[in-house]
């Protein structure tokens, strides 16, 4: 993957882990840190964005552990059930994207940004819940204490963790273009194991990560309803205690360079059981 200079890329304001007593900390609700048993704090850095638009080299699955296509679907907040129609159709496209043996959806999220909602509105009464906001801090799912067992529980019987395993994930906008609250990923090459805080919350806990000046991140500018972004979040080849994180740390994050323009951001994730 080719990038432009980091002096070329306009910052933008991006939420990560920190220790409770830096400056600027705040605390982030109902999340705790599994190391200190104390709540998550989180502090902002301005960091360089890459648009995807600009790459020179299309980012791979393989090497990157994302990236982006053009993959239409017509009836994106369609008739009723719509949702499940859009899951299989993916999961599909997944499969013979990845030459894979198998791909099974574990669920799916929408969000739909509104002013008078916060995140911590995520972590209420789920039953309460029709449309989650999008989360401003750094990152990653599940953590791999829970992810094979989560991924076999899509898959069915006929897969066990002495086959190869993953969780990838399949984000799209219901409308565009985004200009509000869009999608950004940390290039997996660049994710350091170490700055993976595990945490715990009511969905069961992944990571929040922790700010180091050598990630690359992206996303895609105005991203349309027909464009995905699809990036991995667990793969049970890859071994993080050696160094191998191949995880994608992700969050949303407002882009000052256009604020107030554009419609609430809209979206869907679906969050995808693969076995190779």
């Amino acid at each position: 993957m080719v990038l432009e200079s980091a002096s070329e890329v306009p910052l933008r304001a991006l939420n990560f882990t920190s220790d409770k007593d830096a400056p600027g900390a705040f605390e982030f609700p109902h999340i705790t840190c599994v190391s200190t048993g104390e709540p998550l704090h989180l502090k902002t850095h301005q960091v360089p964005i890459y648009n995807l638009r600009d790459l020179r080299l299309k980012p791979s699955i393989d090497i990157n552990s994302y990236t982006w296509e053009k993959l239409p679907f017509p009836d994106l907040e369609g008739s009723e059930g719509w949702e499940d129609r859009y899951g299989a159709f993916t999961c599909e496209w997944l499969k013979n994207h990845l030459g894979a043996r198998a791909c099974r959806l574990i669920n799916y999220q929408i969000r739909r940004k509104h002013v008078e909602g916060d995140v911590s509105d995520n972590y209420q009464s789920r039953e309460g819940i029709k449309d989650q906001q999008p989360v401003p801090a750094v990152h990653v799912d599940i953590n791999r204490e829970r992810a094979s067992a989560r991924a076999l529980s899509a898959l069915g019987e006929e897969f066990s963790d002495s086959d190869r395993l993953a969780i990838i994930n399949i984000w799209r906008p219901l409308r565009g273009p985004v200009i509000d609250a869009p999608l950004a990923l940390c290039d997996a090459r660049t994710l350091d194991p170490a700055d993976m805080e595990r945490t715990t919350d009511s969905y069961g806990g992944g990571y929040f990560i922790r700010y180091n000046p050598k990630m690359k991140w992206v996303y895609v500018h105005d991203q349309m309803p027909d464009e995905i972004l699809v990036f991995r979040q667990y793969d049970n080849t890859l071994q993080p205690e050696l160094g191998d994180a191949k995880c994608i740390a992700h969050t949303a994050f407002l882009d000052d360079l256009r604020e107030g323009q554009g419609l609430p951001r809209q979206s869907i994730e679906l969050r995808c059981a693969v076995a190779y």
